[in-house]
């Protein structure tokens, strides 16, 4: 960029002499590009007494597709020309015109001819020719020159880069055929020896502890706060653990061994993947149950993110719906006088903003109240039924379509091949989409099945909650505390939705499935066939008020679903 000593923030009286230096690798910076560029332009602009500018520097970055002209020293230069507040007269030194662009002859003759129309002077020190508007208005011939310069510098990068990427791509196939490292980089948790992956055990089980947290509940904050309370080591020395690499350990696949190849530039906004992932890359750490596991946990805190106070472990934070305007429901505190303590109340009305639903609920209670069912519910006779097979009957069926379109495209190939027939063509290019759909379906569906095989299921869920209440009576202190996280995290596993209702009081809707959303749980519900289960919070949880129900309308259907309370609440009352 262009040094704050020299730049430009109105016209110069007098003309001046900007050096630009480009390199594209960053090393070389450490051979003698630098140098070499620096001292030529210092030169230059002494033997004619010119102040020099040498702040125009891109270290790093390629002239091949444009990116120099877009960010960087070159992209700050271009817009004060264009601004008019370079000065007319002002010289442009460079080594050559391959420093000042590598693209296309069209693109990079444009850029030249801008700068000289602007009145910029473009002086090449290596042939020594000079670009100016003077000039080329009497003698033409520098401008053949500078095509056949700007031609051939093009044409060394496409060559270049053809070569280099060539060479990627066999050391690709190498990697997915023979499992051989691609480069040197690898996680934080692999070492190479040789030309092989070795765990580094240590960072291992950090990783592995990072993800038993967020299964137990622990969001990446308090993750990073219990890492850092334990000066648990960072990986590169840096001050501290932070939230952002504890997010890209849990969310990445690289736990799994999975290597997903890139082309493109990050810089130029031009990376992404190249071709599938490689599995059994690098040596997995985490299992595929402990990782989908961790992704169910973050999904659940997702729903319930809010405000938490004093470092309490809310229980059913997030979780609550107005039954009258379907907003979230909030906490208050109402403070440690006799009819003070947290309630939940629905947030709409709480602002006077439209909402007739005034009713308070005592957080205290209706956790106990839920508890108190959960326990009535591990303890009996209610609980019937396999886990849904729908993800996994799904991944079959995408499966075996997709196998059928790729045989239809392996016969339509001979005779796209020997005969070049157009609708043989047309149609073979057709099925190559519909392939290409088909597979993306099939990741998604990959990845649901593996999250719903990861769940331990609704029996092993509520056995572990009831276990987490009991030992939350009786813990005391920091101990209390961190089980009330856990059990947090296995009500988020557990209960879909808890609808407050002014007339008919709170009802808590449980599924066995974790991590949906709760627009989508009654209908999800129907369509697989699942049981789900229905809990009133208005006393101390009597077991007549728990029912298995098939299907729930949505919470938006707002008159419908009200019937259908009212119903149930009849049914409750006549039991």
């Amino acid at each position: 960029m262009l040094h704050k000593r020299h730049r430009l923030d109105g016209v110069r009286p007098v003309p001046k002499a900007f050096s630009y230096i480009r390199f594209s690798t960053p090393d070389q910076a450490r051979g003698d590009s630098l140098r070499r560029q620096l001292t030529a332009a210092r030169a230059w602009c002494e033997a004619r007494g010119l102040d020099l500018d040498d702040s125009l520097r891109d270290l790093g970055i390629s002239a091949y597709k444009g990116a120099h002209r877009d960010i960087g020293a070159l992209r700050s230069f271009l817009s004060l020309v264009e601004a008019g507040k370079v000065p007319r007269g002002s010289y442009l030194v460079v080594e050559s015109l391959d420093r000042l662009s590598r693209e296309a002859v069209l693109d990079a003759a444009a850029r030249l001819f801008d700068l000289i129309r602007a009145g910029v002077i473009v002086v090449t020190l290596s042939d020594g020719q000079v670009y100016s508007e003077e000039r080329l208005r009497t003698d033409w011939t520098p401008l053949i020159v500078s095509i056949a310069v700007m031609a051939r510098a093009h044409e060394e990068s496409r060559i270049k880069g053809e070569r280099v990427g060539a060479a990627w791509a066999r050391k690709k196939d190498a990697a997915r055929e023979e499992g051989r490292p691609l480069t040197s980089r690898c996680p934080e948790w692999i070492a190479i020896e040789g030309s092989r992956f070795v765990v580094r055990e240590d960072r291992a089980e950090i990783v592995r502890t990072i993800f038993q947290w967020a299964i137990e509940g622990y969001g990446r904050r308090q993750v990073v706060a219990k890492l850092n309370e334990a000066g648990t080591p960072t990986w590169r020395g840096g001050i501290g653990w932070q939230t952002s690499t504890v997010g890209k350990i849990l969310t990445g696949r690289l736990v799994l061994g999975e290597y997903q190849p890139h082309s493109g530039s990050s810089r130029a906004g031009t990376r992404q993947p190249a071709g599938d992932p490689i599995v059994g890359y690098y040596p997995s750490i985490v299992d595929e149950e402990t990782y989908w596991r961790a992704q169910q946990a973050s999904q659940g805190r997702r729903v319930a993110a809010g405000r938490r106070g004093r470092g309490v472990a809310h229980l059913l934070l997030g979780l609550g719906r107005c039954t009258r305007c379907g907003a979230a429901m909030h906490l208050v505190n109402k403070g440690t006088t006799p009819k003070g303590g947290s309630y939940f109340v629905c947030s709409v009305a709480a602002r006077k903003a439209g909402c007739e639903n005034d009713g308070r609920w005592r957080v205290d209670h209706i956790e106990s109240r839920l508890l108190r069912g959960l326990a009535y519910l591990d303890a009996g006779t209610v609980l019937h039924g396999a886990q849904p097979t729908v993800e996994a009957d799904r991944v079959s069926l995408l499966a075996a379509r997709l196998a059928k379109v790729e045989v239809a495209r392996g016969r339509l190939f001979v005779l796209v091949e020997e005969d070049g027939d157009e609708r043989a063509v047309g149609r073979y290019r057709t099925l190559g989409d519909e392939a290409k759909t088909i597979k993306r379906d099939l990741a998604e569906a990959e990845k649901v099945a593996a999250t719903a095989a990861a769940d331990p299921g609704l029996k092993a869920r509520l056995g572990e909650a009831v276990d987490l209440s009991r030992a939350m009576n009786e813990a005391e202190g920091n101990d209390r505390h961190a089980i009330r996280t856990r059990l947090a995290e296995q009500l988020r596993q557990l209960v879909a939705e808890v609808r407050y209702d002014p007339d008919l009081g709170v009802l808590a809707l449980l599924t066995p499935r974790p991590g949906l959303p709760a627009d989508q749980v009654p209908s999800i519900v129907g369509a697989s066939k699942m049981a789900a289960w229905r809990l009133w919070l208005n006393d101390d949880s009597d077991p007549s008020g728990l029912a298995g129900i098939e299907d729930m309308p949505r919470p938006d259907e707002e008159a419908q679903s009200r019937r259908i309370l009212a119903k149930m609440r009849v049914r409750r009352t006549s039991a």
